[in-house]
């Protein structure tokens, strides 16, 4: 499932009020995860339920981080113990510090829950009081015990990554770290008129913003200028792959 389709998903039960108590997140990218959490999180605290940020009081508390109904567990490396998950249900199970009603609780990494702490939340996630939510982040929902994966909904999220790296023949080598397909691409790429270049390498440079290459960006930026005002194209292109095998 993309992003963006959760995310209506999201909404659309955050409106009519029957969002699901718990869910799970599940993603080999961590940073996906955290950035769709945190989107669900907004959606769910937003005053006006809006699908996008509205820069209302709520939105503004949650992506800056600092509502304090907010509570996160889990550092990605650790185990976590049966302890950090009775601290919260002690604080979930007592009245908000905020003013907003919901309050909501992350686990970062889902598949580090020890033994204790995945029984400790099983009637946590089976009874929640009122207004209380739980997101359950994980790069591996197999390692999640199968108890608690019943009682949680759970939306797999696409590699987005991987269709970006697609349609660009250029990243999906550097993701390989494919030096010899490099040049041979470079043989093909030579073939191509002017303008078709000049597109395939605006794509690229497009692409590599969404993975935040920023090396790649810089490269990619002086080769585009470089074509544009030039008719010794061969040669650019060969210093660009240079560069780029130099860097992978």
């Amino acid at each position: 499932m993309k992003k963006n389709e959760v995310f209506k998903i999201v909404n659309e039960m955050i409106k009519n009020n029957n969002f699901y108590h718990s869910i799970i997140i599940s993603n080999e990218m961590q940073k996906d995860l955290e950035e769709v959490s945190l989107e669900i999180i907004r959606q769910i605290y937003c005053y006006n339920k809006s699908i996008e940020n509205d820069s209302c009081n709520w939105c503004l508390k949650v992506m800056n981080q600092n509502n304090l109904n907010t509570l996160f567990i889990g550092n990605g490396v650790n185990k976590i113990s049966k302890e950090e998950i009775k601290e919260l249900i002690v604080k979930f199970s007592s009245t908000g510090i905020e003013e907003n009603k919901n309050k909501v609780y992350i686990i970062s990494n889902g598949e580090n829950l020890s033994e204790g702490a995945s029984n400790a939340i099983l009637k946590f996630l089976e009874e929640p009081p009122n207004n209380t939510y739980g997101i359950i982040l994980t790069n591996d929902k197999n390692q999640i015990l199968s108890t608690i994966r019943s009682r949680c909904k759970l939306f797999s999220l696409e590699n987005e990554i991987f269709e970006v790296l697609e349609e660009s023949e250029i990243l999906n080598l550097i993701s390989k770290k494919d030096k010899n397909g490099l040049f041979e691409y470079l043989v093909e790429f030579k073939k191509m008129n002017k303008t078709d270049i000049l597109k395939k390498l605006n794509n690229t440079f497009k692409k590599s913003i969404n993975l935040d290459l920023k090396y790649l960006q810089e490269i990619l930026l002086d080769t585009i200028n470089e074509i544009k005002g030039s008719n010794y194209i061969n040669l650019i292109l060969e210093n660009m792959f240079i560069k780029i095998y130099e860097v992978i």
